[in-house]
């Protein structure tokens, strides 16, 4: 099952009035086991998932507006605490995860065009574009 979370002034499934942003989160429900998805197809995203190498559940961010970008609030959205072990950034630019919540204090650069298949920095958001 796929949860997709939409935040911005146009469609909002989710209280937060963040910047827009599209963000998909690879879920289970309660009669099926979860699919891992080691894929990361999408333009401009950067995926994450909480295993390491490519493994377990995914978690997909892209700024709506690329030229500005946007920061994740990775914690609200239950990928807080160091969840991302690792991570494919397929945008242009690079994403920056980082310790506080609001994507200040210490951060960690995921490369445009890389993968990290080993990812042990205690994240709490990411700012992507």
């Amino acid at each position: 099952m796929e949860i997709t979370v939409i935040l911005g002034r146009s469609i909002a499934v989710s209280v937060l009035s963040a910047a827009a942003l599209v963000a998909t989160v690879g879920a289970s429900t309660a009669a099926a086991a979860p699919t891992a998805d080691s894929s990361c197809s999408f333009a401009r995203t950067l995926c994450a998932w909480d295993q390491q190498s490519y493994q377990g559940t995914r978690f997909t961010a892209q700024a709506a507006n690329p030229a500005v970008g946007t920061c994740v609030n990775l914690a609200a959205h239950g990928w807080g605490d160091g969840r991302v072990k690792s991570a494919r950034n397929t945008a242009s630019m690079p994403a920056h995860l980082y310790s506080n919540q609001d994507c200040t204090g210490t951060s960690y650069v995921i490369m445009p065009a890389a993968s990290y298949s080993s990812i042990t920095f205690a994240s709490q958001s990411v700012y992507v574009y």
